[in-house]
C-alpha cells in the first residue's frame, strides 16, 4: 500500500501516506525545491477497470472545475509510470468522523456553524452542476485554520453527463444512501441535501439516524422507517431539526431542491437574508458564521524556552443586529460590566478562535463548545472561560469585549515547565 513512499512524482517527493480507499490511495507530499506541501491521489496499481479509469479522468475533471474555500483546491494532474494522479491542496486538519469518535457529538451552535459553511459549498456544487453523492463526515475536514474542506469526488458526476454506473446499481457509503440511491434511481440535488442531512444528524446526537446489522435490513429502515428524534437542547438554534427533518424526507421532492434553498432555510433561522455565492478569495470560516468579512487571522506559532505553545485568537466584530430577546441573549461565559449592565447597546459576536488545533471551549465547569466559537456581548462586557485541548494544560482566560479586538493566549503543553 505504501509503495510510493519516498517516489518522485513530477517535482514532489512523497512522504506519507494519508489513507486509501477503493479507488485511489492518497499521498502527502513536498515539492523538492520550494517545499510547498500538497496531497496527490494516486489511482491503486494494478487497477485497469475501464470505468474505474474513467471514473479517476472524471473526478480530476471535477474537481478542476470548482472554485471555492470550502473544495480542496485542484493543482494538476501526473502520470506515474502509467498510474493517473490528481495533485491536490493538502488538508492539514481533522475529518468531523474523527472529532466525533474522540468526543462525541458535537455542540448543537458549533454543528449549526459547520452545517451553514458545508451547505454554501453545496450550493456552490449544484450552481456548477455537480452531484457529489458521498457527502459524510469522512470526507468533510475542519483545517487547523477553521475552515471547511469536502473533499473526495470519486463517485460525483456532472449532472449534464452520462451517469458512469449501471442504471440499478448502487454507489455509495450504505449508511448515507438515500431512498433514490438505494432504488438505484436517478440521483438529483435532493440526493446531496439528504445526505447532508444524515450527516448533520449524526453530529448532533453521535449516530446515524439508521443503523442496521446488515445491508438488507438497512436500506428497509432508509426506505421505511424514521429516524428517532432528535434531543432538544437549549442552545439549538431553533428550527434546525425542522430542517434537518425536511433534508430526512423519504420524497426527494419534499426535500430542498438544492443546496442554495438549503442554506436559504439554515440562514433564515438567524434572520438573515439569503446569501450570495461566495466571491473568490473567500472569507474565512468565520465568516461563514457571521455573514460579514472577518478581521484576517495571523497564523501564529510560538516556540521559546522549548514550550511549544498554542496561540487562541478572540476576533471581535463581525455581527450588528437589532438586539431581541430570542436573538441576543448573553454568552454563558460573559460578565456585563458595571458600565454595560444598564446599557442598552447593541450586541455583537465575538469569535474566539485557535490556531494549530481546535480546542474545548468551558463555561462554568460546562463544555459549550469548540473553537472557532461565538459569543455574544457588548463592549464592556467581560468572558471568563477556559479552554482545554489534548496534550496542553488547561488555561483560565479572560478578557474585555472591545470595539475591536484580537486577544492571545498561549497554552503550554503537558509535561513542559
Amino acid at each position: 500500500m505504501a509503495s510510493l513512499l519516498n517516489v518522485l512524482i513530477g517535482e514532489y517527493r512523497v512522504s506519507e501516506l494519508l489513507g486509501a480507499g477503493g479507488m485511489g490511495e492518497v499521498y502527502k507530499a513536498t515539492h523538492t525545491h520550494f517545499g510547498r506541501v500538497i496531497a496527490v491521489k494516486v489511482l491503486t496499481s494494478g487497477e485497469s477497470d475501464p470505468a474505474t479509469v474513467k471514473r479517476f479522468y472524471s473526478e480530476a475533471k471535477i474537481q478542476a472545475s470548482l472554485r471555492h474555500p470550502g473544495v480542496a483546491e485542484y493543482l494538476g494532474f501526473y502520470e506515474y509510470h502509467g498510474r493517473p494522479c490528481i495533485l491536490m491542496e493538502y488538508v492539514d486538519g481533522q475529518t468531523i468522523a474523527s472529532i466525533l469518535e474522540r468526543r462525541g457529538s458535537f455542540p448543537p451552535q458549533e454543528a449549526f456553524r459547520i452545517a451553514q459553511a458545508i451547505a454554501a459549498v453545496v450550493a456552490h456544487f449544484h450552481e456548477q452542476g455537480v452531484l457529489h453523492r458521498d457527502i459524510k463526515t469522512n470526507n468533510i475536514k475542519i483545517g487547523s485554520d477553521g475552515r471547511i474542506k469536502v473533499l473526495d469526488f470519486g463517485i460525483a458526476r456532472l449532472q449534464s453527463t452520462r451517469n458512469l454506473t449501471s442504471t440499478g446499481v448502487v454507489i455509495g457509503t450504505p449508511g448515507m444512501l438515500a431512498p433514490e440511491q438505494v432504488n438505484g434511481q436517478t440521483v438529483t440535488p435532493a440526493t446531496d441535501v439528504w445526505q447532508f442531512g444524515v450527516m448533520v444528524y449524526e453530529m448532533l446526537s453521535g449516530r446515524l439516524p439508521f443503523r442496521a446489522d446488515n445491508t438488507r435490513e438497512l436500506y428497509a429502515q432508509i426506505l421505511n422507517a424514521k429516524p428517532a428524534p432528535l434531543i432538544t437542547h437549549p442552545t439549538l438554534p431553533a428550527g434546525f431539526e425542522k430542517v434537518v427533518n425536511r433534508c430526512l424526507q423519504k420524497d426527494p421532492g419534499k426535500r430542498y431542491a438544492s443546496g442554495r434553498e438549503l442554506l436559504a432555510a439554515l440562514d433564515a433561522l438567524e434572520g438573515r437574508k439569503e446569501s450570495a455565492p461566495a466571491p473568490v478569495p473567500a472569507p474565512r470560516f468565520e465568516a461563514v458564521i457571521d455573514a460579514k468579512p472577518p478581521v484576517s487571522l495571523r497564523l501564529v506559532g510560538l516556540i521559546a524556552g522549548g514550550v511549544v505553545v498554542l496561540v487562541a485568537i478572540v476576533v471581535g466584530v463581525v455581527q450588528w443586529s437589532r438586539p431581541t430577546t430570542a436573538e441576543t441573549g448573553v454568552s454563558p461565559c460573559v460578565e456585563p460590566s458595571s458600565e454595560t449592565e444598564t446599557n442598552s447597546g447593541e450586541m455583537r459576536t465575538v469569535t474566539l478562535s485557535t490556531v494549530g488545533v481546535s480546542a474545548q471551549v468551558f463555561c462554568g465547569g460546562h463544555l459549550v463548545g469548540m473553537t472557532p466559537y461565538p459569543l455574544k456581548a457588548k463592549v464592556g462586557d467581560k468572558v471568563k472561560l477556559v479552554l482545554r485541548s489534548e496534550g496542553y494544560k488547561p488555561k483560565d482566560v479572560s478578557f474585555n469585549v472591545t470595539e475591536r479586538a484580537e486577544y492571545n493566549e498561549s497554552l503550554d503543553r503537558v509535561g513542559e515547565p
